[in-house]
């Protein structure tokens, strides 16, 4: 069937038509005309299917829609939520929860204006030019797709994050969602933007009771100026039963570095993708994941490395590990566009298999148009090593402990990539506790 002969209904995601659309009128003018240019994509987009690559290995039927309901915007919250264990361990400090959101200022880099952290509200009238530039900008290079037009027309959080030039932020932003209540749609919407030869470092956490059901939809838009460097770390945590879509952005210009680390450990289905582009000479990205698939969990990601300049660098590491009757899918692209000469590209999926009934799929490819160049990919899918395991038995380990101790082993090298030592070890605890005393 083509998208001509498609229904309007076989258009929309249930939950989400042209009546589900804010329609109060309070928005800022910028913002309505935003959700209006995104909604249209959204509505001529057929939903994808299993015939589609991408989706191949995880039916999109796999996400009940019509189970939930569209949790209403958020507004903010002018009393301050309880701290969290990490808060004093950064500048600002976003709390979002399902009553609201609150931006605490810890550090006065608000006040002093060396960092802007606004609701995209209040940012579409304070900062309304880039908020026209960076908002559904350049970094979305392989549009349209389904997901992200659904989040660019119905957000009810949006944040924008921005670093003045030469401005150099040590200990950066915190964002920390919580959400509780059962039966929702959560759909964040983050913008940053680090400008020319400034330093930003963004982490994020997501969490949610084990037995809330809750569908969260999700996108994000990073662009790293000439000569910025920015670091973003995103830990998820949810309960045993919510599904996640994300879709992430993310364009480094002339002479930036990019550092991505992102850890995908809770949920029931999650189905994330990333894509960065490199974009002008001496741009740098650097992109990390680590992901567990315990239990019936089911994890699918995909990157793409897009490289649209000559003379720029990436290098991709995603280790995981599947559990029980634990699924994951990878599947990675390089893409080097015509005359991307001299371009250095490596793309390499790890995966561990603990147990009969487990399964890893990996899929990395290349797309190469030019010549005078440096791609590689790999990936590898096993068991622990049996002469690794003996060693540490003879040892007097107990072998439930040298399991764990073996798997951890083979998660350092991405743990370790993260800035923060208090989020390290909390990925930590996570991966013991999901390899247990028996593996």
């Amino acid at each position: 069937m083509t998208t001509a002969q498609l229904s309007v209904e076989d258009m929309f995601v249930p939950g989400f038509d042209e009546s589900s659309l804010p329609s109060d009128g309070s928005e800022p003018a910028l913002l309505r005309e935003k959700r209006a240019a995104a909604f249209a994509k959204y509505s001529e987009l057929p939903m994808p299917t299993v015939r589609d690559e991408e989706w191949r290995r995880t039916d999109p039927e796999m996400f009940p829609f019509d189970e939930f309901t569209p949790a209403p915007a958020l507004a903010p919250i002018s009393v301050a939520p309880e701290s969290g264990p990490w808060d004093n361990e950064f500048d600002v400090v976003v709390t979002v929860t399902d009553e609201g959101f609150h931006i605490n200022d810890a550090a006065n880099m608000l006040a002093e204006k060396k960092l802007v952290v606004q609701s995209l509200a209040d940012a579409a009238v304070n900062y309304p030019e880039m908020l026209k530039r960076y908002m559904q900008g350049e970094a979305r290079v392989k549009q349209p797709r389904k997901f992200t037009t659904l989040v660019d027309a119905f957000w009810n959080f949006g944040l924008f994050i921005y670093v003045p030039a030469k401005t150099i932020i040590t200990r950066g932003v915190l964002i920390r969602y919580t959400h509780k209540t059962p039966g929702r749609v959560v759909i964040p919407y983050l913008v940053a933007v680090a400008d020319e030869l400034s330093e930003l470092t963004i982490a994020e956490q997501y969490e949610s009771p084990d037995l809330v059901e809750l569908l969260a939809l999700s996108a994000r838009e990073f662009y790293a100026k000439q000569g910025a460097i920015l670091r973003a770390a995103s830990l998820q945590e949810w309960g045993g039963k919510t599904y996640h879509i994300g879709e992430d952005w993310v364009r480094a210009e002339r002479d930036a570095r990019v550092d991505w680390v992102s850890f995908l450990l809770g949920g029931q289905l999650s189905k994330m993708m990333v894509s960065c582009d490199v974009a002008a000479p001496n741009s740098n990205a650097y992109l990390s994941g680590l992901f567990f698939a315990d239990k019936e969990q089911h994890i699918d990601q995909c990157s793409l490395q897009l490289h649209s300049s000559a003379n720029t660098y990436s290098n991709l590491l995603y280790k995981g590990a599947v559990k029980d009757k634990g699924h994951s899918i990878y599947q990675g692209v390089i893409d080097a566009v015509p005359h991307a000469v001299k371009v250095d590209a490596y793309q390499m999926n790890n995966n561990l298999i603990l147990n009969e009934g487990a399964r890893a799929d990996s899929l990395p490819g290349l797309e190469i148009d030019a010549d005078d160049l440096k791609c590689s990919h790999g990936a590898t899918c096993g068991n622990l090593d049996p002469n690794h395991l003996f060693y540490l038995r003879s040892r007097g380990l107990p072998e439930a402990e040298a399991r764990q101790l073996l798997v951890m082993a083979f998660f350092e090298e991405v743990i370790a990539r993260v800035p923060h030592e208090f989020m390290r070890e909390r990925v930590r605890e996570n991966v013991r506790h999901k390899v247990g005393v028996a593996v």
